[in-house]
């Protein structure tokens, strides 16, 4: 496998690359990322869909700039995908063919079913453990369906509705609202009712902007858009208001330029399938084809699955940022056996074990960046890069334990901007806590077998080792409860 691979991907609206870099056998980290608006597909639906001049060379140049990027970059492999505008198009061969001899790239061409299964194996790789959802990619001239069953994709489909399709057919020639949406319900009529599902997988820039909008409407703390959740009955207004504005009014919601003429047309088609399709929970993917492409190399002996409980996030940043040495390992045997001795106080789940040592796999990973202030570099690692297999939920509630252990005990006021993710604030504390007593009995770096007893309101620790700088450690440590804790050592 290339230790850098660069994806790119030519859709009707935009053609984008993805270069990414290798740390381990499945673990990648991203290190490119670019998109240029060529709008391959502009003038053709109006046209037979005949691809026009103009429009195929703005493509050109761009992946002539792209070809620039990854031979600097030393990608050993490349893939070049497009789907709908080249698909549809009589004259697509002629452009494929100078591309190759002009630039030495090969531009496959993807039917709509490929195109669906590559976004589906994204989404069920990618995002949190979710074993029933549809996907819903919603490009410029066409959407893409995948069906996703006891997390195997079991059916796809395409259909020929996309933005840039709906916008020169109707939204630029002033169509009513009710030609437009008779269009789109008239091209679900053969959308089986297979695809039914309250959990919607939403891929693509349109569906994938109005969740930043939705973010920037509720002040949403974070900024990662991949794994944001929403019901969708909350914000069917707020999604009626856009697509009903004028271009003028669609300022005012602050749309950013480069959305003003597909935001209103994606939201159209979304409107129309999340209804025909029933659904009520919508999870953002930031992935999609270029990831698809990409895992469906690095995974083709998996049957494109990571092995069971990988986790892509927490693996690279593992390899990328983790101190090579026993610490980890112990600490996390550390956490789950105070985890289990003190179940009679905390009262948690099993599923914040989970966390617990999760977080004590990344809790140091700040000392690459700097060992002042580490705490706070590991939290910001973690809020921009524990992305992939994570809910936000999830990712939250790991920062902020390592950001605050071997510190204080969070209060009401340092969660209060994340209050809405977060569970009750004795679990945080107790899960904090426990990360914090645990790197206390790794202090002098030794590994040992402790053991724990919970009795009496006291947590006995006993240990073939002398214990002197985790005593003074303990010591230290502020407590979620009134208990004691005895440090036991043969030596005294």
């Amino acid at each position: 496998m290339a230790k850098r691979t660069a994806v790119i991907d030519i859709g009707s609206n935009s053609a984008r690359m993805v270069i990414f870099e290798k740390s381990s056998r499945f673990a990648y980290h991203l290190i490119k990322e670019i998109k240029s608006r060529v709008r391959i597909g502009e003038g053709a639906y109006e046209n037979g869909g005949i691809l026009q001049d103009i429009p195929l060379q703005r493509t050109y140049d761009a992946l002539e700039g792209y070809r620039n990027i990854f031979k600097t970059l030393k990608c050993n492999k490349v893939f070049c995908v497009a789907t709908s505008a080249l698909r549809d198009a009589p004259n697509s061969s002629d452009f494929i063919k100078k591309v190759k001899f002009g630039l030495d790239i090969n531009i496959k061409i993807i039917d709509g079913k490929q195109e669906a299964y590559y976004g589906g194996v994204a989404a069920k790789n990618l995002l949190m453990p979710l074993k029933n959802a549809t996907t819903i990619d919603i490009g410029g001239g066409s959407t893409e369906l995948s069906l996703i069953k006891n997390n195997k994709i079991i059916d796809k489909i395409s259909i020929n509705i996309g933005t840039v399709r709906l916008n020169e057919l109707f939204l630029d020639k002033n169509a009513s609202s009710r030609d437009i949406i008779d269009y789109i319900q008239n091209s679900l009529i053969d959308l089986p009712k297979s695809f039914s599902n309250e959990n919607l997988i939403t891929i693509g820039g349109t569906t994938r902007y109005f969740s930043e909008l939705i973010m920037k409407k509720i002040n949403y703390p974070l900024e990662t858009v991949h794994g944001f959740e929403y019901k969708l009955h909350n914000y069917i207004e707020f999604a009626k208001d856009i697509k009903n504005s004028t271009i003028t009014d669609l300022k005012k919601f602050g749309i950013k330029k480069d959305r003003i003429d597909t935001i209103r047309e994606g939201l159209y088609i979304f409107n129309e399938i999340s209804k025909k399709l029933n659904g009520k929970n919508i999870i953002t993917s930031g992935v999609g084809v270029r990831e698809g492409v990409y895992l469906c190399d690095l995974l083709r002996n998996s049957n494109h699955n990571f092995p069971q409980n990988f986790k892509l996030s927490l693996n690279s940043l593992i390899d990328r940022f983790a101190m090579k040495d026993r610490q980890n390992s112990s600490i996390v045997r550390y956490c789950q056996d105070l985890f289990y001795a003190l179940s009679y106080l905390h009262q948690m789940d099993d599923k914040y074990l989970y966390i617990l040592t999760t977080s004590a796999k990344l809790y140091n990973i700040g000392i690459r960046l700097n060992f002042y202030e580490k705490n706070l570099h590991s939290f910001y690692f973690i809020i921009n890069s524990l992305n992939y297999g994570f809910s936000h939920k999830e990712k939250i509630l790991i920062a902020l334990l390592i950001k605050y252990h071997m510190k204080k005990l969070p209060s009401i006021e340092d969660l209060k901007a994340y209050e809405n993710l977060l569970p009750d604030i004795k679990i945080v504390n107790w899960l904090s806590f426990i990360l914090s007593l645990s790197n206390c009995l790794h202090k002098d770096l030794m590994d040992d077998k402790f053991s724990f007893k919970y009795e009496n309101h006291t947590l006995h620790i006993k240990s073939r080792k002398k214990l002197y700088l985790a005593k003074e450690c303990i010591k230290k440590l502020a407590k979620p409860a009134s208990f004691a804790i005895v440090p036991e050592d043969k030596i005294g």
